[in-house]
């Protein structure tokens, strides 16, 4: 399915085992996102050291997968991100940080990292990855994957178990959900998605 964001770009994705992975359309970026269970961050910047070892060069961003309404969540949160960077309107100072911001649907990175980041209570993350290709965003999985976890697609999921929190933390409302078309999955992704979008004109 496709949703809206907030400018030109559209996607043509595809999907190898775990990792979805989506051109992002007039960039040079290939983006892909996947999952990880049975993980075990005992000390955040440790965590991220190990990854970034593991990805020497690459860029990346770590979500708590609890807190990601789904792949396109994270998929439109890089465009967002990609387009900002582009077009000068970007308020950190790296790709991997904008696109937390507009995946947490914040304009302040202190809560961004509160919001989606991972903490010492993660059990399950999310990776997104920068590339200029699809070998290289989709290697970079293989490389990562034994140091983050077991490669779990199904933590992106919008889950019962993260139905509430989900709301709760994007402050989607009942009477929101019932006014989009569609499973109520799809409709909370959709909603996250586009308040992400519209985090420039809160700034």
């Amino acid at each position: 399915a496709r949703m809206a964001n907030s400018g030109r770009t559209a996607y043509t994705g595809f999907r190898s085992g775990m990792v979805h992975t989506s051109g992002v359309k007039g960039s040079d970026f290939v983006v892909s996102v996947g999952g990880f269970s049975g993980v075990s961050v005992d000390d955040v910047d440790s965590f991220i050291s190990l990854i970034r070892e593991a990805l020497p060069g690459v860029r990346f961003q770590v979500f708590d997968a609890d807190r990601v309404a789904g792949w396109r969540h994270l998929f439109f949160a890089a465009v967002n991100a990609v387009e900002a960077f582009e077009g000068g309107r970007g308020i950190s100072r790296s790709l991997e940080v904008e696109a937390l911001l507009y995946a947490s649907c914040r304009d302040q990175i202190s809560q961004a990292f509160e919001v989606v980041g991972v903490s010492e209570r993660t059990a399950r993350v999310a990776l997104l990855v920068f590339a200029e290709s699809r070998l290289e965003a989709e290697g970079a999985f293989t490389d990562v994957s034994s140091v983050i976890g077991v490669p779990d697609d199904s933590v992106l999921e919008v889950s019962r178990g993260k139905w509430d929190e989900l709301k709760t933390v994007f402050g989607v409302s009942d009477k929101e959900l019932g006014a989009v078309r569609g499973p109520a999955e799809e409709a909370l992704t959709k909603l996250i998605v586009e308040r992400g979008a519209l985090l420039p004109l809160r700034r």
